[in-house]
């Protein structure tokens, strides 16, 4: 894991070049009412410590008004894809007793409408990402206890200011928040609240809490660039129960509502959150199978079921060999694991041996195992969906139909049995919100890498005149795959031009991209399209999509010196694929639901 250190941070900012090309580079506005440089330099070396080369424009001390308000400022001409907003409750406290003590609805109404008067500004000039404090609630008790029933006190007039804009922050997709309030409670508020470095230097804090600010402000572009952690690999004995299953025996094994086994029980309603919000969970045990099963099936205080396990993988091979075929059934890349195991010799040989799997060093204590991994928030994510909390489901149906594959000795065989059923509709609000998640994460299969928020898909969904925005879902005899797929169509002039075309990976090899662009192909003449362009902007993880355009005889017109390439085929030249995929007739969204 990384050290984070301030004047660690500080000396690697210094070592970083202009002129670096070769990571992926992201823009970022920091506008703040505070002292901003060291924030910006920090917050620059830890993108870059994660492959992430950062442009930041940085406002002069206290302009926001200035710089949000004026349409041709030098921060809207740098067109950032993120916006620091980083305010600070210390400029809010002078406001407050400037003149908002003798009306504290009106104050409270004023501070929020300034916030919210910036968000609709900078939506109005830029499309962009918004990352807004949440302010630190003071440590000021004018009256001791007393004070938490006075709604006139400051440290209340702020909570409720919180609460106010995490409301606020819910309806608008492009808002994220920066939990301030959250981690300076973690750090301690006596050491957090530290004022001579407000005094002295209009600081919110010591250089030295600096790091845990810019790790939560990353964690948010490091989601938006689809780095976040998607599955957590679990050892079972001494980390999911204490003592060995194999030896102890299911009585033996400490788990329960008292002594340690207490422990075991917190950490498993954490685990089973996790998998509620979309975070796949798979075991990796040098077990007997039997064995390593039985508390799942037969232990009355697990909390942990084995139908919350995509994968279960329980011998005697080695653990790096069980999770690259953990990741291979999964079809995810090491970098979007986590692996948990009590052996400090099993931790030291996936660090060595797989490099890009995360390996936290996990307290000795299980007490401690939830704060430790809340601290360091390996699942930030931009969105949250529906499809969310069946995602264990679609992997283990996923299991099912490898096994009966295996059954076939001839593959269309097999995809004739399944009896697929695709929807292939335009953008509707209920699915908007997977939509926008799909593109956030998605990376393998992603013929452009744009990331679209939910504001700018909604923008899509509404653009009848020029823009045909596809979302696709998938089902069969085992299931619904949900949502799998997203397309997004342009209108330019006579050519029907492919601006985003990505899709799940657990669905290739079944007919999908066929069904999608016979699917395309009947929309460009609808639309009286003379040609068909598409584009392949090549990544780091998206080689895999290299040829797509090529397979389906599209011809190669440019390619720039970054390695993008453009292709073209003329509608009535394309002759439809061969699919065993039926489109099933397209269902209205829920009504009241968006």
């Amino acid at each position: 894991m990384e050290e984070l250190n301030y004047l660690q941070l500080i000396k690697e900012f210094r070592k970083i070049k202009d002129n670096f090309q070769g990571y992926p580079e992201v823009k970022i506005a920091i506008l703040g009412d505070n002292s901003t440089q060291q924030l910006t330099q920090v917050l620059k070396a830890y993108l870059h410590r994660n492959k992430i080369f950062v442009r930041v424009y940085e406002a002069d001390f206290d302009v926001l008004d200035q710089e949000i308000y004026d349409a041709g400022s030098g921060f809207y001409q740098f067109a950032p894809e993120y916006v620091v907003l980083f305010t600070s409750v210390q400029r809010l406290r002078e406001d407050f007793y400037r003149g908002g003590q003798g009306d504290v609805e009106g104050f409270k109404e004023k501070a929020l409408g300034r916030l919210k008067s910036f968000w609709d500004k900078i939506n109005q000039n830029i499309s962009c990402r918004i990352i807004q404090n949440i302010y630190v609630v003071p440590t000021e008790r004018i009256l001791g206890n007393y004070t938490a029933k006075l709604n006139d006190a400051f440290s209340n007039i702020v909570q409720s200011l919180n609460q106010q804009l995490k409301e606020e922050a819910k309806d608008r997709n492009n808002i994220f928040l920066n939990d301030m309030e959250y981690l300076a409670s973690w750090i301690g508020k006596k050491h957090f609240n530290d004022e001579k470095f407000w005094i002295h230097a209009k600081m919110i804090c010591s250089p030295d809490d600096l790091p845990q600010i810019i790790q939560n402000i990353a964690q948010i572009i490091l989601a938006g660039a689809g780095r976040s952690k998607k599955c957590l690999v679990l050892d079972l004995d001494q980390t999911l129960w204490g003592g060995t299953i194999g030896d102890d025996g299911l009585e033996g094994i400490e788990l329960g509502e008292q002594g340690a086994g207490e422990a075991f029980v917190l950490f498993q309603r954490y685990l089973r959150d996790l998998k509620n919000r979309g975070i796949i969970l798979a075991v990796c045990s040098k077990n007997n199978h039997e064995t390593a099963r039985e508390p799942f099936l037969k232990h009355s205080d697990m909390v942990l079921r084995e139908e919350d396990i995509s994968v279960f993988v329980a011998n005697w091979d080695h653990k790096v060999d069980n999770i690259r075929l953990i990741a291979n059934v999964l079809n995810i890349g090491m970098d979007a694991m986590v692996f948990l195991d009590d052996s400090a010799f099993e931790r030291n040989q996936v660090r060595a041996m797989l490099p890009a799997i995360c390996v936290p060093e996990m307290p000795e204590d299980p007490a401690q195992y939830v704060n430790f991994l809340n601290s360091l928030n390996l699942f930030e994510t931009l969105s949250s969906s529906r499809e969310d909390q069946t995602r264990t489901r679609f992997y283990r149906e996923e299991i099912l139909r490898e096994k009966e594959k295996q059954t076939f000795s001839d593959i269309k065989d097999y995809l004739k049995s399944l009896q697929m059923k695709a929807s292939f509709a335009r953008f509707d609000p209920f699915h908007l919100p997977r939509v926008a998640q799909l593109i956030q994460r998605s990376n393998q299969f992603n013929l452009t890498t744009r990331r679209y928020n939910e504001k700018e898909c909604e923008s899509f969904m509404n653009n009848v005149e020029d823009c045909e925005p596809f979302y696709v879902t998938l089902e069969d005899k085992f299931g619904d795959h949900g949502l799998i797929g997203v397309i997004i169509l342009k209108i330019e002039t006579e050519t029907m031009v492919i601006d985003q075309w990505l899709m799940s990976c657990r669905v290739l090899q079944r007919g999908v991209e066929q069904f999608c662009m016979n699917q395309v192909a009947t929309c460009a003449r609808r639309r009286d399209c003379r040609a068909i362009e598409g584009r392949y902007i090549p990544t780091a993880k998206n080689k895999m999509v290299a040829n797509f355009y090529a397979t389906f005889g599209f011809e190669k017109i440019r390619e720039n010196k970054d390695g993008e390439v453009s292709f073209r085929l003329g509608v009535l030249d394309y002759a439809p694929r061969e699919t065993f995929i039926d489109l099933a007739k397209e269902e209205p969204w829920p009504a009241g639901r968006s």
